[in-house]
């Protein structure tokens, strides 16, 4: 008597995170013009036919993964008074550079640029200056996110180093200076 191979259950929902989650980290890390469907699809264990269905284009796919890795892998601290040293404090011990590395090997493809630049708008840079408040939010946001980003590229990918204390308390002191707009 032959056996039939058992039949795996599907479930759409955690195909899809999974699809998600090899695209994120794929485009993190060989960005968008490197990274194709069917790497994405053998990353994930799935048919590309799946990830069509699903998503539809490269493109869209792209900015779905992107919205997936900030919600996935963003630290955020909602306390105001403490927030320069909470963030800087997470950002050195759980900070996870694949967002960060993400956007920007999207910079290097225009299709890209355009999506990392809507997305990093609507679900980034919108709510945090929300968050801020007036006045001059959107210019205190860009500082802050500034001032995280170019600390998660020099510490985690530049530097190979942890980072100094010295640097940690000043990001601190500079993220709460831009919070209590000083």
């Amino acid at each position: 008597m032959t056996q039939t191979p058992a039949i795996k259950p599907r479930n759409a929902e955690k195909t899809k995170a999974r699809i998600l989650a090899a695209a994120f980290d794929l485009f993190g890390e060989h960005g968008y013009a490197k990274t194709g469907i069917r790497d994405i699809a053998t990353r994930a264990e799935v048919a590309s036919s799946l990830i069509a269905r699903h998503f539809g284009s490269k493109a869209n796919l792209f900015e779905q993964s992107l919205i997936h890795g900030i919600h996935t892998h963003t630290l955020f601290v909602d306390d105001k008074p403490g927030f320069g040293k909470q963030m800087a404090k997470m950002m050195v011990s759980k900070a996870n550079p694949k967002l960060t590395t993400t956007i920007m090997l999207a910079i290097a493809d225009p299709e890209s640029k355009a999506i990392a630049r809507k997305v990093t708008r609507e679900h980034i840079m919108d709510p945090l200056a929300q968050w801020i408040g007036p006045p001059n939010a959107k210019a205190r946001a860009i500082s802050m996110l500034t001032l995280m980003n170019g600390f998660v590229l020099q510490t985690k990918y530049l530097s190979g180093d942890k980072a100094p204390p010295a640097a940690v308390e000043w990001l601190a002191q500079a993220l709460q200076d831009i919070v209590d707009n000083r």
